[in-house]
This record gives C-alpha cells, structure tokens and sequence, in this order.
C-alpha cells in the first residue's frame, strides 16, 4: 500500500467516525430534536422539536439541560461556561437585590426616625449592593450568550444527519 492510498484510508475512516458521532440517533431528526427559545407570559423556556416539548425553563439559576449536557464537545463546553455564569450571575444578582432591600429599609427607618442624615455604612451597602447587580447582570447576559452558542452548536449537530 501506497503512503497516498493509506492517506486516503485513513482520512475515510476519520470521515466517516466524525459522521457516526453527529448521528444523535436515527430517530432524533432536526424538526424532532432542534431546541429554541419560547418566550412566555414572564418565562422563558427551552423546548424542543416541532412540537415544542418542553425541555427547561430558564430562571435566576442554570437548569440541567440533558440533551446539550449529553451532546458533543462544543456543545457541553459552551453548556458548562453557561451554568457557570448562569449560577455566578443569579448569586451575584440576588446578593444585590437583597441589599438594595436592607438599604431601603434602613433608609425608611431612619426617615421616621428624628435623624436626616443616615449612616455612612448606609452608603456603602448601597454601593455595594448596586455593584453585584451590575456583575450579576454582566455575568447573566455572558451566560445567555454562551447557551445560544450552545444551542447553536446542538442544532448544527442535526443537520449533519440528514
């Protein structure tokens, strides 16, 4: 055998095992298995295929998402940086909102209170109560971002069946 021919063998061979691994199955075709986004009455889910099946529904935290969590490389890579930044963000958002919450009612105290001028530590709560909104926020819209790619991937994953 030839170096060219067994080049071409083995180069068939890689072919072909990358087309095996696309293969989701036989049965999970694009209108069955493509997920998309369905926005809701304040929701918003993940569902999948032509009959819109429920799948996840997205919130402050990452859900488990099976078929990205079970899916090729990209696929799980992007899926993991989501949940990672997904948790981080709705810590880090909730840890705001409720010290936004502290600040106002220590505001409102104080403004029943015969004292004006409240607490310097009032000041720093708030601030720091608006700065893990703002990371929280960043963090939740990178997350977004890393589960679109995710789906993306998924659902490219698909077509290659066909």
């Amino acid at each position: 055998m030839t170096r060219r021919s067994a080049f071409f063998l083995t180069l068939l061979v890689q072919i072909l095992t990358v087309q095996a691994i696309y293969a989701q199955s036989p049965a999970c075709t694009y209108e069955r298995c493509a997920l998309r986004f369905q926005l809701g009455f304040f929701s918003e889910r993940l569902v999948q295929g032509a009959a819109a099946t429920p799948v996840a529904r997205l919130g402050l935290f990452a859900p488990n998402i099976q078929p990205l969590a079970t899916a090729g490389d990209s696929t799980r890579a992007h899926y993991q940086a989501f949940r990672t930044l997904q948790n981080r963000g709705g810590t880090l958002t909730l840890v705001g909102t409720i010290a936004a919450v502290a600040t106002g009612l220590v505001l409102a105290s104080h403004l029943r209170s015969s004292s004006n001028n409240p607490p310097a530590a009032v000041w720093w709560l708030a601030g720091a109560g608006l700065t893990f909104e703002i990371v929280g926020v960043t963090q939740v819209r990178q997350a977004r971002d890393q589960l679109n790619q995710a789906v993306w991937f998924y659902n490219g994953s698909l077509k290659a069946v066909q």
